[in-house]
Parts: structure tokens; sequence; C-alpha cells
């Protein structure tokens, strides 16, 4: 996709994370054109790219319902902000969106290794203290990604410990970065900052 297309593919995630954040329902084709001042048959071709790319998800109407990880619906890793509940695609996701909104509340997810509920409590964007951390994959030991939703964010979790992390990524043979959690904010906060541009919720 040359840079043509990976604008537009940038600014509509961003249009439609920040609609489906501020209402909390599924956005139209239309509405993200009137968003962004484009013709509605350019956002629509480009949103059919996007779906195939797993970088946005499309409701049973063909509307966005999910977008830059955040989902309106149940996924994998659920998110309590503002009181108000929302999904992601993976741990990291949950990371940048509390951090980029400054926002308190609470992300619970399930330990891919034991099946443990794992929570994650946040103020003002902040992970509190936790021996939680999260993997995040290398994309090359993925082959990544023909589908990012598909392929890289089932592999990048919550864990209740490094040493859990290590263990079941070595058992993959899966190479990435253990995180601690405060490490993870600020490296996904830089990446959700200009998604939610304008945007706080505490």
């Amino acid at each position: 996709m040359g840079s043509n297309g990976e604008t537009i593919c940038s600014d509509i995630s961003g249009a439609a994370f920040r609609r489906l954040l501020r209402t909390g329902g599924p956005v139209e084709i239309a509405e993200l054109a009137g968003d962004l001042a484009r013709p509605v048959e350019e956002v629509a071709a480009a949103v059919e790219d996007m779906v195939r790319q797993g970088r946005v998800r499309l409701d049973g109407d063909g509307r966005l319902a999910g977008a830059a990880g955040l989902s309106i619906g149940p996924d994998r890793h659920r998110i309590e902000i503002d009181g108000r509940t929302f999904w992601t695609w993976c741990a990291y996701d949950v990371m940048g969106i509390f951090g980029a909104l400054r926002a308190g509340g609470h992300g619970y997810s399930t330990s891919p290794s034991s099946g443990a509920a794992i929570e994650v409590h946040f103020e003002h964007g902040r992970p509190l203290l936790s021996p939680v951390v999260l993997f995040r994959p290398d994309e090359s030991s993925l082959g990544c990604c023909d589908n990012v939703y598909e392929e890289w964010c089932p592999n990048s979790n919550f864990f209740e410990n490094a040493e859990v992390a290590r263990a079941w990524s070595d058992g993959r043979g899966m190479a990435g970065r253990v995180l601690g959690l405060d490490e993870a904010a600020e490296a996904a906060t830089r990446n959700w900052e200009p998604l939610a541009r304008g945007l706080r919720v505490s």
C-alpha cells in the first residue's frame, strides 16, 4: 500500500476510534467520510482493505464496531473506563487506550498459560503496581502479518508474572519481549496518543 493509502487508513483508524469511544455504538461509513471530509466511496474502499488486514472490525450491518484495538462488543480483553465497558483486541491495546486517555479504570483478561483471571488497575492512565507483565510478540516471529487481528493480537497477552510469560512464549518458539506494566504503558501510550487526539475521559 502506498503512502496515500497508509494515510487514509491511519485517518480512518483514528476517526473510527474516537467515534466508538465517544458514542459506544457502531460507526457508519458515511459518518467516517463526513468526519474526514472524503468521498464515501473512497472511505468504503479503504475500510474494505482494512477489514482484510485485520485493522478494523465490522458488525453484521457493515458498520465499524472495532478500530485501533477498541471494540464495542465482546472481544479478548475487557476494559472498564470512566464507568463504561469496552473490549480490546490485545493486551497492548489496553495499555495504549488507558494511557492516551489519561483514564482511570480496570482491565480484565485471562492468562493464556493458566487460565487465571488477571486484573490491571489504572489511575490517570498509569497502571498501578503489580507483578503482572505483558508479552509483546515480534512480528518476525509470526511471519506477520496478513491479518493483524487474527495473527498478532492473540499473542499479545497479560501474564501473572515474567516467569510464566517466558515459559509460555518459549514453549511456542515465539520471539518477543516481556514488559513490565510501566514500560508497556509508556510505549503503548505513545502509539495511541495520535489516535486519541482531543479525547480525555478523566
